[in-house]
């Protein structure tokens, strides 16, 4: 069977640099070592009801999903995502606009995950007042779709950090930064919306700190 040709796109997309992204959530390489294309007439499809053949090129730690490059002529094609939606569908989306967006939120998700003080939340569905404050005092940055919530929000401030994993039933918060005074100033602000006053919390002492602080303070 013929192979469709690779994207230009891919030109650039070294062992290095999928290495480098798998660190950030510990997937699973493919691309480059391995050539592995994922065709509509196979039996056990990895991108469900894609179209045409796709490029596997990494798949999620616990083999929940998959990204890959549609091969159908595009040299510059969406990176697509497949795996099992909060409403219990298993499909296959778009995650970014393309190659450079995939790598480019691997990046900032790992620079947000990685800093020094990390804040996390598993709250309450994101409402539209939380995303208007959010919009209104950060830039935001492309998001993504499918994995790992439906949608994931990229916020930023200064040195402040937000991602927000964000699903039918609940959203997962990230806030981090490398100044501790500014972070904490940015917390202050958030700690009225969503339930994010209860549901705050942080693995990192410095960051159990700030948030104990915070809680102790009235607010002005």
């Amino acid at each position: 069977m013929d192979q469709p040709p690779i994207p230009a796109a891919l030109a650039s997309f070294t062992a290095g640099t999928a290495d480098e992204l798998a660190l950030t959530y510990t997937d699973q390489v493919v691309y480059p070592r391995h050539i592995v294309i994922d065709r509509p007439d196979a039996p056990n499809r990895r991108f469900p009801a894609w179209p045409t053949p796709v490029l596997l090129l990494a798949i999620e730690n616990q083999g929940v999903c998959a990204w890959g490059l549609p091969l159908d002529g595009d040299d510059n094609p969406p990176v697509i995502v497949s795996g099992e939606r909060s409403d219990g569908s298993d499909t296959t989306i778009p995650y970014g606009a393309d190659l450079d967006a995939y790598v480019a939120a691997r990046r900032w998700d790992r620079q947000c995950l990685s800093s020094a003080v990390v804040l996390q939340a598993q709250a309450d569905p994101v409402d539209p007042t939380t995303l208007a404050y959010l919009h209104a005092n950060y830039e935001q940055l492309p998001s993504t779709a499918g994995w790992p919530g439906d949608l994931t929000y990229r916020f930023r401030n200064g040195p402040v950090r937000i991602m927000l994993w964000a699903g039918a039933d609940q959203c997962d918060w990230f806030i981090t930064g490398t100044d501790t005074d500014q972070l904490a100033d940015a917390t202050a602000a958030l700690l009225p919306y969503s339930d994010l006053h209860t549901s705050l919390w942080s693995n990192d002492t410095a960051g159990q700190e700030l948030l104990n602080r915070l809680r102790r303070t009235p607010p002005s």
